[in-house]
């Protein structure tokens, strides 16, 4: 089956949160192009008011809107509850020109799954049928899905596909994991291969791809129809160059294209009115992976980590030499 969101054996850079800000993106989309789409952080629905028009805008960033290829390319992510004003949300959301709207099912995290939103709404399908029918009526965009397999039993994932199809989503992202399971133990790739079965619309993958042969792996295992890439799309934001043109980095190659996208990234936020100790914060929060197979990245990391200014980052980022 095909669908114009994505195409076929596609990359989707994930969303995560505190780290796929509109800063974050612009550099990917600079720096690092050949992802097929983009995702925002989630934006939490509000159980009470509204947001302001700019709040919305700045999720997303002006400088998305204004971009016609990057708009298309970018999935607006949302993270509801059963009471939330979802409904008005997403009517706001269409109100600013976004074109995409993903439904988070997916977040495994305590705090979001007490407040009732992410995987914890996968204990109550016919919640999820409510939201769901509600949003693709409200909003005449492209709506989509993030899931985990279920809460507690993957054996959920034959239901929560069909209900997802019925409700109209028009493609789903599935990752292979309960939310029980949280990041402690592998994916299961086999419910993304379940998925697949029962699925009249698309069904992306996404759990343990570190590498573009992982990517491959799991289009080969499955039959999903497009890949999702999150820890290792941090590891390595220029993912498309070894999935698409099969570059192989060798390490002067990986920590060049680190220092590259690292010093675009702080020139941004430097822009956008970020002070020093912010920029440390995100420095440290986007370069968790990224000196990964490096010779003494471990030690580079730690250096990283310990830094207290942004000089002293980039001074040790600069002294590696291969």
């Amino acid at each position: 089956m095909q669908t114009d969101l994505v195409p076929a054996q596609g990359l989707l850079f994930a969303p995560m949160e505190g780290v796929t800000d509109s800063v974050y993106r612009q550099v990917v989309s600079e720096i690092c192009p050949g992802w097929d789409v983009l995702a925002c952080d989630f934006l939490r629905v509000p159980s009470a008011g509204h947001y302001p028009k700019k709040h919305l805008i700045k999720h997303i960033g002006q400088q998305f809107l204004e971009n016609p290829d990057w708009n298309k390319r970018t999935m607006y992510q949302i993270l509801t509850s059963e009471r939330a004003f979802t409904v008005d949300l997403v009517k706001q959301v269409a109100d600013i020109g976004v074109h995409w709207v993903d439904l988070n099912l997916g977040c495994p995290s305590k705090t979001v799954c007490k407040s009732g939103g992410g995987s914890s709404l996968l204990r109550d399908l016919k919640v999820v049928e409510r939201i769901v029918t509600d949003i693709r009526k409200s909003f005449p965009g492209r709506f989509t899905c993030k899931v985990r397999a279920g809460f507690s039993n993957g054996d959920q994932i034959t239901d929560i596909i069909k209900l997802l199809n019925d409700c109209g989503a028009e493609m789903i992202t599935v990752h292979g994991r309960t939310r029980e399971m949280m990041y402690k133990e592998p994916a299961r790739w086999e419910w993304i291969e379940e998925a697949v079965k029962v699925s009249q619309v698309p069904i992306v993958g996404n759990g343990d791809v570190w590498n573009a042969q992982d990517a491959k792996r799991m289009l080969r295992e499955t039959g999903c129809y497009a890949v999702m890439v999150a820890r290792g799309a941090l590891k390595t934001p220029w993912f498309p160059l070894h999935y698409y043109q099969n570059v192989t980095d060798a390490p002067e190659t990986r920590i060049a294209m680190a220092r590259q996208f690292l010093k675009r990234y702080v020139e941004l936020l430097l822009e956008s009115g970020v002070n020093d100790p912010g920029i440390v914060r995100q420095i440290k929060s986007v370069s968790r992976y990224i000196f990964d197979e490096l010779p003494g990245g471990d030690v580079l990391r730690r250096k990283v980590l310990l830094s207290q200014n942004s000089a002293n980052i980039f001074n040790e980022i600069n002294a590696v030499s291969y």
